[in-house]
């Protein structure tokens, strides 16, 4: 029950954390906004139509893989043509569902392997760390992200199991009562 209650505690303070940390200036670093970006959504919206998702260009799969040509660009475009520009409750509720299920993953992993404070949040930022490389570098590597932005977002998935370790811990150090 500690585990879950630890588990808990440490989705509230890593979704607060991420909630800080995307509305502060660390959330825009490395992010670009498009010039002319009423005439580019325009050519988006008439050529992709409804077709929302991920694309990459140039295609891995297209004439210039096949016969080696070079190109002077290339890009990932996430697209989602009917999108409101706003933050939904959806959104945010699918993110804290996310958090919560790491936290529970992180509670459990603390309390199997760990037995004191400090190595929980030593474990529980080890994790983070993994994963901030995992989700960001190769991004970074194979589609040209900025080091930047790929710097500035390792770092606040790091942070996000940082805190949530912190909680994690110190409920987990608790004794239940006898």
């Amino acid at each position: 029950m500690r585990v879950l209650i630890a588990g808990i505690a440490g989705a509230i303070a890593m979704y607060a954390w991420a909630t800080v940390a995307h509305l502060s200036p660390l959330a825009t670093i490395g992010v670009q906004t498009l010039p002319n970006e009423a005439s580019i959504v325009g050519v988006l919206q008439s050529n992709l139509y409804n077709r929302g998702g991920l694309y990459v260009f140039p295609s891995p799969t297209g004439d210039q893989a096949r016969t080696g040509a070079k190109t002077t660009s290339m890009g990932v475009l996430a697209y989602t043509p009917h999108a409101t520009g706003a933050v939904t409750p959806r959104q945010l509720g699918v993110e804290f569902g996310l958090e919560l299920v790491e936290s529970l993953l992180l509670a459990l992993i603390a309390a199997l392997v760990a037995s004191d404070f400090g190595t929980r949040v030593r474990l529980a930022a080890l994790i983070g760390l993994i994963a901030g490389i995992a989700t960001n570098f190769s991004y970074w590597n194979w589609y040209g992200f900025g080091l930047d932005y790929t710097l500035a977002n390792a770092f606040i998935e790091l942070m996000k199991f940082v805190v949530a370790g912190l909680a994690i811990a110190a409920i987990l150090r608790r004794r239940p009562a006898a």
